[in-house]
């Protein structure tokens, strides 16, 4: 059965991190589903649309593998003051399931006390709002059920990071003989 991951948009997403882990969970053959917490087209950080599948009131009750969160300043924002984006993944940690989080993003997590005393990675420039996690330098980090990375420019080693974990090496390595990223 295929695992199941959403990635959660939010206005102001940066759009490069949101299509980028879309593309290659599809083609690990994740079951992907793209959740709004916004309009519908979702405008990106330069104006790119999706339509997402969903509204997230939608899937909040529905148990993922994976919960994603692409970056973005304005988007990562609406993520971290949404209750339901919280509450959705406080629940995905207390179930032992995967959360990731690029760019931006990962203050979310360190701002709820949800990566409280693990390794992130983020944007250089949102460093500064990482109070209770400790920060890496590596492009991408993986500290439990929590992947993080840096920003557009590791959008695929994030996402080809992702599959590694749902569904091994082996997978991801397959994945990437296609898609031809450095790792």
């Amino acid at each position: 059965m295929a695992k199941k991951a959403l990635i959660i948009l939010a206005p102001g997403y940066e759009e490069l991190e949101a299509v980028a882990v879309v593309d290659i969970l599809r083609r690990a053959a994740v079951d992907i589903r793209i959740a709004s917490v916004g309009p519908n087209p979702v405008p990106s950080a330069r104006d790119v649309k999706i339509v997402p599948d969903v509204f997230l009131d939608q899937v909040k009750d529905i148990a993922f593998d994976l919960i994603v969160l692409p970056g973005g300043l304005d988007s990562t924002e609406s993520l971290a003051s949404n209750e339901t984006v919280v509450s959705m993944l406080k629940k995905q940690l207390e179930n032992g399931r995967l959360i990731g989080a690029i760019c931006a993003a990962p203050t979310v997590l360190d701002r709820h006390g949800l990566s409280k005393g693990k390794i992130i990675a983020c944007h250089p420039v949102c460093r500064n709002a990482v109070k209770q996690s400790t920060l890496s330098e590596e492009r991408v980090a993986r500290d439990g059920q929590l992947i993080t990375s840096q920003g557009p420019g590791t959008a695929l080693e994030f996402a080809l990071a992702l599959v590694e974990k749902l569904e091994g090496r082996q997978r991801m390595e397959e994945v990437n003989k296609g898609v031809l990223a450095r790792l």
